[in-house]
C-alpha cells in the first residue's frame, strides 16, 4: 500500500470482504530518503528530462568549474537545438498525464485534515512559564550588545507577543472543534465518547477558554432531554466545582428537566436554585427574555417557576425603536408607510410564494428551464440510459457507502483519538449522504469537456452540502421552522396591509419582525443559532470521505503555477452520453436564486436573508470576531438599511428579455454586447515540421491567445446563458433581492446572476414591481435618464440635455418601435441595453392620453460625478478640488476626466514640439475614454503598474493606433495622468498619504489589521493575512503589511460611499421613496428623483460636518498605542507613533454646504 495514501482507512466498492486487513502485518522499516532534482539534458540534437540525485558540493570539486568554464559557457550558445526540442515537447503534450501519488505529495500539502493541535497546545503549555521571563532574558542579552539594541529588543517583544496570541488562537480553534464534536456526539447518541471528551477537556484546558460555559449547556440540554435529572445536577455540580460562572440558558435546561418531572417534589432543590441565581444577578425574567427554547422547553421552565411563584408572569423587553447614532436618534419612519406591492399581491398570493420559497429552501437547489436550443429529435433512449445509468449509481453508491463507514467506524473505534469523523456520517438518514454524491455526479458529468474541477473544491461542496442538510433537519427537529413560519406568516399581513395594524406605527421592518418574534416565541435570541458552524477541517474530510462512494470518475494532475493539483473527471463515455442527451434544464443552488418571498428582515449578524438558508452577513470569511464586542444597537441603522433595499420587488422587462433571448439564440452578436459561442472562434493554424523558431514562436503565442480567447469566450457565453434563463424563468412573476455586506460595508445582492450590479445588459432586464405615476417632471427625467445612459452630452447642462432628447425623440420612437430592424441609434449608446429599454418606456408614456398619470415601473439613475474624489474634496475642505468635481454649484457640469484630458493635451503638444516621439504618435488619440479609468480608480488607490494596464488596455482597442507603441503610449500617458491630479487634488493626496502611513505604522509596527467604526456604527477590519497555502485551521496568521497599507485610503472611501448610501436609503424609506443603489447610483421612480436628490445632498452634508479623520485618529489612539506601550517602546518611539496617527492633514476653506445647491453633485 502506497506510503502517500491520505485516508487511513481503505475505501473499497466491492460487497465482499477487505482481504488486505487480512494480510500479515509487515514491520515497517524506516527509509532512507535521498533528494533528486529535475534536469535538462541537452546533446546536439536533443533535449531531455532526467532525474539525478543531489549531491553536497565540496572544495575539491571547485576545479571543475575552474579548468571547464569554457564548457559552461559554450553550453549557452546551445540554448537553439534545446528550444527546439522542449517546443515539440511542449505541442505534443498530454495534458491527461497521471502523475505519482508522489509528485503531487511533493507539490501539494494535502495531509489528512482531521487535525489533532494536541502536540502544540502541550507545548504551549511547557513553554507558559517561560515565556513570562521572555522581556527580562532579552533585556540581559542586550545589555552586552551595544548595537541594534532598541530594535531587537522590539522584534522580540513582536514575535512574543504573537507567539502568545497564536497560542491562544491555536486553544480556541481545539475548543471549537471540540464543541462541534460534541454536539455531533450528543445528537447521535454517543454520550460516553462526549463524556470522554469532556474529562479530557476538563482535565487540560478548562482555565484557558471562555466558552467553557457553552460546552457544559450542551451536555446539560442533552440530559435534560431524556429526563436524566441525576447526571443534569452532576453537572451543575461540575460547574460550581470549576469556578464558572451560570448563564440564564444553563437554568433554562435545568428547570426544564425538573418541569418535566414532578417539580413538586423537588421544592427544596428549587428554592436552593434560586438563591443561587441571585448570587449570579440571573432572574426569572431573565431566563425568559435572554435564553432559547426548543420544542417545549419554554413550557417546562414556566411550570417549574410556578411551584416557586404561582404568580409569576414574565414581563418581556420593549422593542427597542432608537438608535446609538450621531446621525439618527429615532428610526426615520412614516406614520404612513406604504407597503411595496400595494394592489399588486394578495394575501393568498403572497402566501403561495411563500411556499414556493420554502420548499425551493428545504431543497437547497432548483432546477429552471435553459433557454439553450437544443438539438431536434433528441434519442430517448439516450436519456432512458441515462436514468438507468443513474439508478445503478444510486445502488452502488449506497453500497460503497456503508462498506466504507463500516471501514471507518472500525479504524477509528481502535484509535485514542476521541475526535473522530464518523458520527458526522451516522447524524443524518443514509439517503442525504447518497443524494450529496449523486448530486455531485450529475454536476461533474454535465460539465465542460475542457473543465475538471479540483477535488478540494468537490471536498468543501460535498461537505457543505452535508452542513446544509444537517442545519434543515435540526432546525425541523427542534421546532425552529415552524417557529419561522408562523412569525413570517404575521410579519407578512404587515408587509403587504400596514394600515391595519396601527398599533405598529413608527416600526420598520427589523422592529415588527422583532415584535411578531417576541409575541411568538417570547425570548431574544436568534432562530439561526441552534447549530454549530462546522469547521472547514470538518467539513473537507466529510467531502473526502464521500468521494471515495463516486463511481465513473477518474482523477488526475493538472499544472496550476508552481504546483499540481488533483482534479476529478467523468469518464469520456458518460460526458458523451450526457452531451447528447441535450438536458433542457439548468441546477442552481437556492442562494444563487432570487427569493419568491421577501427575505427575512436583518435582526442581528445571524438572522436576515433567506428563509431557512444560513445567510453570512459579511461576505468575507472567518471575521464575525470583528462583532464579538459590538451591541446589536450600533448595528441597527446598518440592519435597516439592508432590510429597506431587501424589501424592494422587482419584475423582469420582458419586451427587452425577448430581444435578447432571440439575438442569444441566433448565435449573439459582438456590436450589441451579446455573447457568442465558442464554436465561432477559429484554432491556430497548424505548424509545419520543418517550421523555424520564429514560426514556432509564433504558433505558440497563437496558440495561448486562442486559450485564452475561447476560455473568456465560454465563460461570458455561460453568465449570458443563466442570466437570460433565470430571467425567463421569473418572467411575469414578482421577486425579491436578499441583500448582505462585504468586509468594507458596501451593500450587493446575494443572488450573482439576475441583480442590478450587473452589465448594461443585465440591468436592462430589471424593472420595479411597483408602479407610480410619472408625475409632472417624470417624463422629463425619463428622457435625461436616456441622454445620460448615451453619454453624449456629459458636459452640457440639463436644459441642453433635454433640447438634445427632444430633438431625438423620433430617433427614440424608432428605437423603440424597430429596436432591430430600424435606424438602431441605442445602439450608438455608451450603455446600449438600458437605452433600448428608456426607449422603450418613453414611447410606451408619449402613447398614454395623460402622461402625468402614466404607471412606470422603470427606474431612473442618478449617478456620482467621481465619487471618491467627491468624498477626498469633502474630508478635505478643498475648494478647487470640490469644484472639479461638481461640490460646488455651477451651471454646467464640471467634467473631471476631460480637464485631465486637456491638461495631458497641453503637455503632449509641448513634448511633441521637443521632439518626443511618444507625444507626437499619441496626437489625436487622447480622448476622455483612454484615461476615464485610470483617474476613476487613482483615488481608490491604483499604483502606476495598474494605470499602464488600464491605458493599454484602452489604446488596444483605439482604431488605427499602432499596436507596436501601445506600452510606451500608456507609460507616457500614465505619467502625465498622475501628474496632472496631483496638481489639481493636492488634499486629496496628502490624506491618501496620511492613510498610507497610519496603515504601515498599524500593520508592521504592531503586526495589527488595520480597524475603523464607520459613522454608522459598522466596524471594519481588512482582512489580509499572510495565509500559507492549503491553510484550513483558524490561526492567528500574521498581517500582510504591503496590503493593508495600500488598501486602506480606497478601503475607507468605499466605507464613507456606503454610509452615504444607507442614510440616503432610511431617509427615503421615510418619505415612501422606492430606493436601491449600485454602490455611487442611486435609483428611484421617475416621480420621486426630485424628492430622492434632495434628501441625497442633505445626507452627503450631515456626514461630511462630522469630524471624521479627527475621529478616525482617536480610534487609532485608543486601538493601538497601548498595543505598542505593551510592546515596550521607547517613549520617544511612542511619540512619533503618536505624532504620526494624529498628524490630519490641514484643511481647506471650502464650505459643504454648497452640495445643498449644486445640481450636477448627482445627476
Amino acid at each position: 500500500m502506497s506510503k502517500f495514501l491520505k485516508h487511513y482507512q481503505v475505501h473499497t466498492y466491492a460487497t465482499t470482504a477487505n482481504v488486505l486487513d487480512n494480510l500479515p502485518k509487515k514491520k515497517k522499516i524506516k527509509e532512507r530518503t535521498k533528494n533528486y532534482a529535475e534536469l535538462l539534458a541537452v546533446t546536439n540534437k536533443t533535449a531531455s528530462n532526467k532525474r539525478t540525485e543531489i549531491q553536497k558540493l565540496t572544495a575539491r570539486d571547485l576545479s571543475m568549474f575552474v579548468n571547464n568554464i569554457n564548457t559552461i559557457n559554450n553550453s549557452y550558445n546551445d540554448k537553439d537545438s534545446i528550444f527546439n526540442h522542449a517546443f515539440n515537447l511542449k505541442l505534443t503534450e498530454d495534458y491527461h498525464n497521471f502523475y505519482d501519488n508522489e509528485i503531487y505529495m511533493n507539490f501539494e500539502n494535502n495531509k489528512d485534515i482531521v487535525i489533532d493541535n494536541e502536540n502544540e497546545i502541550k507545548n504551549f503549555y511547557n513553554e507558559k512559564k517561560n515565556n513570562s521571563n521572555v522581556c527580562d532574558k532579552t533585556k540581559n542579552n542586550f545589555n552586552k550588545k551595544k548595537l541594534t539594541k532598541s530594535k531587537e529588543i522590539n522584534n522580540l517583544n513582536i514575535n512574543a507577543l504573537h507567539k502568545t496570541a497564536n497560542n491562544k488562537y491555536k486553544i480556541e480553534n481545539y475548543v471549537e472543534n471540540l464543541m462541534v464534536h460534541i454536539q455531533i456526539y450528543l445528537n447521535c447518541g454517543l454520550l460516553n465518547k462526549a463524556n470522554n471528551l469532556l474529562k479530557k477537556y476538563r482535565k487540560k484546558y478548562i482555565q484557558n477558554c471562555d466558552k467553557n460555559i457553552e460546552l457544559y449547556n450542551m451536555f446539560l440540554e442533552a440530559y435534560a432531554s431524556r429526563r436524566k435529572i441525576t447526571k443534569v445536577l452532576e453537572l451543575y455540580n461540575m460547574i460550581k466545582e470549576d469556578s464558572l460562572t451560570p448563564t440564564p440558558q444553563t437554568y433554562v435546561y435545568i428547570f426544564d428537566v425538573l418541569g418535566k418531572e414532578s417539580a413538586s417534589n423537588h421544592i427544596e432543590l428549587l428554592k436552593k436554585l434560586n438563591n443561587e441565581m441571585d448570587n449570579y444577578n440571573i432572574s426569572f425574567n431573565d431566563i425568559i427574555n435572554k435564553s432559547y427554547f426548543k420544542n417545549d422547553q419554554q413550557e417546562n421552565v414556566l411550570k417549574a417557576i410556578n411551584i416557586l411563584m404561582p404568580n409569576f408572569k414574565p414581563s418581556f423587553i420593549n422593542i427597542d425603536t432608537t438608535y446609538n447614532c450621531n446621525f439618527l436618534n429615532q428610526i426615520p419612519m412614516s406614520n404612513n408607510y406604504e407597503s411595496p406591492v400595494k394592489e399588486l399581491l394578495t394575501n393568498k398570493e403572497l402566501k403561495n410564494l411563500l411556499k414556493k420559497q420554502f420548499q425551493n429552501e428545504l431543497a437547497i437547489e432548483v432546477q429552471i428551464p435553459s433557454i439553450k436550443i437544443n438539438e431536434k429529435n433528441i434519442n430517448t433512449d439516450i436519456k432512458e440510459k441515462i436514468m438507468e445509468i443513474e439508478n445503478q449509481w444510486k445502488k452502488v453508491a449506497f453500497i460503497a457507502f456503508e462498506k466504507n463507514l463500516k471501514c471507518l467506524k472500525e479504524k477509528e473505534c481502535q484509535q485514542r483519538n476521541l475526535m473522530v469523523l464518523y458520527p458526522f456520517l451516522e447524524v443524518l438518514d443514509k439517503e442525504h449522504y447518497i443524494n450529496a454524491i449523486l448530486r455531485e455526479i450529475r454536476h461533474l458529468a454535465i460539465g465542460s469537456d475542457t473543465y475538471s474541477t479540483s477535488l478540494k473544491l468537490l471536498y468543501v461542496t460535498v461537505g457543505k452540502y452535508i452542513y446544509r442538510k444537517y442545519e434543515i433537519e435540526t432546525k425541523k427537529k427542534t421546532g425552529v421552522l415552524d417557529k419561522i413560519i408562523n412569525i413570517y406568516l404575521q410579519y407578512l399581513k404587515w408587509y403587504l396591509y400596514p394600515e391595519n395594524k396601527a398599533y405598529l406605527n413608527n416600526m420598520n421592518n427589523r422592529t415588527v419582525w422583532q415584535y411578531f418574534k417576541y409575541k411568538e416565541i417570547k425570548y431574544d435570541e436568534s432562530l439561526n443559532t441552534i447549530c454549530l458552524q462546522w469547521p472547514i477541517d470538518v467539513i473537507i474530510n466529510i467531502g473526502q470521505d464521500i468521494k471515495h462512494s463516486i463511481p465513473a470518475f477518474y482523477t488526475l494532475f493538472r499544472n496550476k503555477g508552481n504546483y499540481l493539483s488533483e482534479q476529478i473527471k467523468p469518464h469520456p463515455f458518460l460526458s458523451k452520453l450526457y452531451k447528447k442527451s441535450c438536458i433542457e434544464t439548468l441546477t442552481f443552488d437556492v442562494h444563487l436564486l432570487p427569493s419568491y418571498c421577501p427575505p427575512l428582515p436583518w435582526t442581528s449578524i445571524h438572522s436576515g436573508g433567506y428563509l431557512i438558508t444560513k445567510t453570512n452577513f459579511i461576505r468575507s470569511p472567518n471575521i464575525d470576531y470583528q462583532f464579538q464586542n459590538i451591541k446589536s444597537k450600533q448595528l441597527f441603522p446598518v440592519f435597516d438599511s439592508l432590510n429597506q433595499v431587501s424589501s424592494i420587488p422587482w419584475k423582469i422587462n420582458t419586451a427587452i428579455l425577448d430581444i435578447v433571448i432571440k439575438i442569444f439564440q441566433d448565435g449573439g452578436s459582438v456590436e450589441l454586447n451579446v455573447p457568442q459561442s465558442v464554436s465561432v472562434l477559429s484554432p491556430p493554424c497548424s505548424l509545419n515540421k520543418n517550421a523555424t523558431i520564429e514560426e514556432k514562436q509564433k504558433v505558440a503565442i497563437a496558440i495561448a491567445q486562442y486559450r485564452q480567447k475561447k476560455n473568456d469566450t465560454y465563460s461570458l457565453w455561460c453568465d449570458t446563458l443563466y442570466k437570460l434563463s433565470i430571467a425567463n424563468h421569473f418572467r411575469n412573476e414578482i421577486f425579491w433581492l436578499p441583500y448582505n455586506l462585504d468586509f468594507r460595508g458596501r451593500v450587493y445582492p446575494i443572488p450573482p446572476y439576475l441583480n442590478h450590479l450587473s452589465s448594461d445588459l443585465g440591468r436592462s432586464l430589471l424593472l420595479f414591481a411597483k408602479g407610480k405615476p410619472l408625475g409632472p417632471n417624470g417624463i422629463n427625467w425619463l428622457k435625461l435618464h436616456v441622454i445620460n445612459l448615451t453619454n453624449f452630452k456629459k458636459g452640457s447642462s440639463l436644459k441642453e440635455r433635454l433640447e438634445y432628447a427632444n430633438q431625438n425623440i423620433d430617433n427614440i420612437i424608432d428605437s423603440a418601435a424597430n429596436p432591430l430592424t430600424g435606424k438602431m441609434w441605442w445602439k450608438q449608446s455608451e450603455e446600449p441595453w438600458q437605452t433600448l429599454a428608456g426607449c422603450i418606456e418613453i414611447a410606451n408614456a408619449l402613447k398614454s392620453p395623460d402622461i402625468e398619470k402614466y404607471i412606470t415601473s422603470f427606474p431612473v439613475h442618478q449617478d456620482g460625478s467621481c465619487n471618491g474624489l467627491q468624498h477626498y474634496a469633502a474630508l478635505g475642505k478643498d475648494q478647487i478640488g470640490a469644484e472639479s468635481v461638481n461640490l460646488y454649484p455651477f451651471d454646467v457640469p464640471k467634467d473631471i476626466y476631460s480637464e485631465v484630458v486637456s491638461i495631458i493635451e497641453n503637455r503632449r503638444q509641448i513634448d511633441a514640439k521637443n521632439n518626443v516621439k511618444v507625444a507626437q504618435l499619441l496626437e489625436g488619440f487622447i480622448k476622455r475614454k483612454i484615461i476615464k479609468q485610470t483617474v476613476m480608480t487613482t483615488v481608490y488607490g491604483v499604483t502606476k503598474y495598474g494605470a499602464k494596464h488600464q491605458i493599454a488596455r484602452q489604446l488596444r482597442d483605439t482604431p488605427n493606433f499602432p499596436q507596436e507603441y501601445i506600452w510606451p503610449a500608456s507609460i507616457y500617458l500614465t505619467e502625465c495622468t498622475f501628474h496632472s491630479l496631483r496638481k489639481m487634488f493636492k488634499s486629496a493626496r496628502e490624506i491618501q498619504d496620511w492613510f498610507t502611513e497610519c496603515a504601515r505604522i498599524i500593520s508592521s509596527i504592531c503586526c495589527e489589521n488595520v480597524e475603523w467604526i464607520t459613522p454608522l456604527g459598522l466596524p471594519i477590519v481588512q482582512p489580509y493575512l499572510k495565509q500559507k497555502l492549503n491553510t484550513y485551521v483558524k490561526k492567528n496568521e500574521k498581517s500582510d503589511t504591503i496590503k493593508q497599507r495600500n488598501a486602506f485610503a480606497p478601503n475607507f472611501i468605499h466605507s464613507l460611499d456606503s454610509t452615504h448610501m444607507m442614510l440616503t436609503s432610511l431617509h427615503c424609506n421615510s418619505k415612501n421613496i422606492t430606493f436601491v443603489s449600485v454602490h455611487d447610483c442611486f435609483w428611484t421612480h421617475p416621480c420621486s428623483v426630485d424628492t430622492m436628490n434632495k434628501i441625497c445632498r442633505e445626507q452627503f452634508v450631515a456626514l461630511h460636518s462630522n469630524p471624521i479623520l479627527e475621529d478616525l485618529s482617536k480610534f487609532f489612539i485608543k486601538r493601538y498605542l497601548p498595543i505598542y506601550k505593551e510592546l515596550k517602546y521607547k517613549n520617544d518611539d511612542v511619540k512619533k507613533i503618536h505624532k504620526c496617527l494624529t498628524n490630519i492633514p490641514s484643511k481647506g476653506t471650502f464650505d459643504i454646504h454648497n452640495v445643498l445647491s449644486s445640481t450636477y453633485f448627482f445627476n
